[in-house]
């Protein structure tokens, strides 16, 4: 299998067992790390935290960009990248599970600074999927 930009490239499977565990853990426990920039990464979607939670916990391997790539701050520990079209707008979304505090960080939400690629992403499938954003009551 080719390397996704060169680096952390992971098959379907394996990125849909990442999402499997980083939802179950999210759903006791879910925090966003760089609260301030996706704060205003949500505001400027004009959507509220709650929704941009749910667009993270619909993640699919179809959304999925690169990973795992190690935290060099901490040892042994993987990040890996997925991207949505929410509200119209491609967003970067950095995610780690760390199961033995038993929580799920998003540290990056947030438009990219340069188009993505997705190796198994569906063109129009994903922007169709991504940009049903719409209010919850």
């Amino acid at each position: 299998m080719s390397s996704v930009q060169g680096t952390g490239s992971a098959r379907p499977w394996q990125v849909t067992l990442f999402l499997v565990l980083f939802k179950g853990l999210a759903q006791d426990r879910f925090k966003f790390v760089d609260r301030q920039g996706s704060l205003e990464t949500i505001a400027q979607l004009g959507i509220t935290v709650a929704q941009a939670k749910q667009e993270i916990l619909g993640l699919t391997y179809q959304d999925y960009y690169r990973g795992p790539l190690p935290d060099l701050d901490h040892e042994g520990e993987k990040f890996w990248e997925f991207g949505r079209i929410i509200s119209g707008k491609e967003v970067f979304i950095k995610l780690k599970a760390k199961v033995e505090q038993g929580i799920a960080l998003c540290f990056s939400f947030h438009v990219p600074e340069k188009p993505m690629q997705y190796p198994y992403g569906q063109g129009s499938t994903r922007q169709q999927r991504g940009g049903a954003t719409k209010e919850v009551e």
